[in-house]
């Protein structure tokens, strides 16, 4: 029974360390597609954090009817305004605090009451049946540096319109 000897290479093999070679050339495009996800994911969030704010903002306007400019700093929903020349709280200021999370500031916040679209209806002072308006802006970046030279920062809105079902008494 003769061996084959040691020394000879394998038939399938012709070159060594070609595996590694082939990782080292595919894990950085492995890797920008799981940073691209992952802003990706980012950016989802942020949208749907900024929508959702200009959703509740556009509910507390709808409800209390303040009228721009409302400069409080303060969110107190559970609160009522009792007087709306004297608000103890603002709609833009719990739109920013619904979307804490992206750090959104007031300014960033707009208040505005319009009569829908096709309809004579004036709306200074407010009537039943006059949209609030709240649109929320936010300036998303990637983390990914590579990602954010190619798409760079993003300004993401959203606008939501309720109509105001009763006035403020």
């Amino acid at each position: 029974m003769s061996r084959r000897p040691r020394s000879t290479p394998h038939p399938g093999r012709p070159e060594r360390g070609q595996t590694l070679v082939e990782f080292a050339l595919v894990i950085p495009i492995v890797f920008m597609i799981f940073s691209g996800i992952f802003d990706l994911g980012r950016a989802v969030y942020a949208y749907n954090t900024i929508a959702n704010a200009a959703r509740q903002g556009a509910r507390v306007a709808a409800v209390n009817q303040l009228a721009p400019p409302d400069t409080n700093t303060q969110c107190a929903k559970d609160m009522p305004i009792e007087d709306p020349s004297n608000p103890h709280w603002s709609t833009r200021a719990c739109a920013a605090a619904a979307a804490i999370g992206l750090g959104v500031p007031t300014s960033a916040v707009t208040v505005s009451y319009a009569p829908p679209a096709g309809t004579t209806l004036s709306c200074s002072p407010l009537h039943v049946g006059c949209l609030a308006s709240v649109t929320v802006a936010y300036t998303w970046s990637a983390n990914t540096p590579v990602i954010g030279r190619i798409v760079g920062p993003l300004t993401l809105t959203s606008t939501s319109q309720i109509p105001i079902e009763r006035v403020f008494p």
